[in-house]
């Protein structure tokens, strides 16, 4: 089965306006409690796409907040597929994990869109764990 799993980021909205629980450490394995990276990513027109890779090192979880995407994940080794639409303007945030050695890609199909990023491990430009895979 492929290593990716979706559920939904806890969103809290009063007055003020709302929070979103993105990620807790007490929901993460013991494995993945140490700080990494958090990053957000912007796609600043319709039918960009970004990643087309994979990590052999990192996971990471992902979360739109404005905009829709489309997701395409493929398991490196089984090939095993899997496509899906993740809305960041839907009231309940779908929040997804992408472990190890799946090749992942998101594509705009909005006018614009952001995402929200953690990896279990930084990025450094010296060796980054990023294996170019094209899906899109």
């Amino acid at each position: 089965m492929i290593n990716v799993v979706f559920d939904r980021a806890i969103r809290r909205r009063d007055e003020r306006g709302f929070l979103v629980d993105f990620i807790k450490g007490d929901e993460m394995k013991p494995v993945h409690q140490t700080l990494g990276q958090i990053y957000f990513v912007t796609f600043e027109k319709p039918h960009v796409i970004r990643g087309n890779h994979y990590h052999k090192t990192k996971d990471e979880w992902f979360v739109v907040i404005a905009g829709k995407i489309k997701l395409v994940a493929e398991d490196v080794n089984t090939k095993e597929r899997i496509e899906r639409i993740l809305d960041g303007d839907n009231d309940e945030y779908e929040r997804v994990f992408i472990g190890k050695n799946i090749a992942h890609t998101f594509q705009n199909i909005s006018p614009s869109a952001m995402m929200l990023d953690y990896a279990d491990k930084s990025y450094h430009d010296k060796a980054p764990d990023t294996i170019h895979y094209p899906l899109l």
